[in-house]
């Protein structure tokens, strides 16, 4: 997955709950066609700072559990949340390493 590739799925997800170390996610369905969409579930396997990822496709979750020291819980809602896309793509930048997505497309 790339940088591009996940500010692109950013706008297909809410933020349900989001406590230090664990986020849920709700999917929007349209994030199926998405093609890194696969590879979500794929966030602790890849090295990164990603601790865990459990999906749940007929409720539409993720859960993704992480190590708070190594992400800050603040720049990651903002990230999920924010409104400003130039802000977003800075902040993409800084979730890239431990997220394990390559900066460029």
């Amino acid at each position: 997955m790339n940088m591009q590739e996940l500010l692109e799925m950013r706008t297909l997800v809410d933020v349900v709950h989001h406590v230090p170390g664990r986020l849920r996610l709700r999917l929007d369905p349209r994030l199926r066609q998405h093609p890194a969409a696969r590879e979500l579930g794929n966030w602790s396997s890849n090295g990164s700072a990603v601790l865990a990822t459990r999906l749940n496709p007929v409720a539409r979750s993720l859960v993704v559990s992480y190590d708070p020291k190594r992400i800050d819980p603040a720049v990651l809602e903002e990230f999920l949340v924010g409104a400003d896309d130039e802000r977003a793509k800075a902040l993409a930048e800084t979730l890239a390493n431990f997220f394990g997505v390559t900066p460029q497309a």
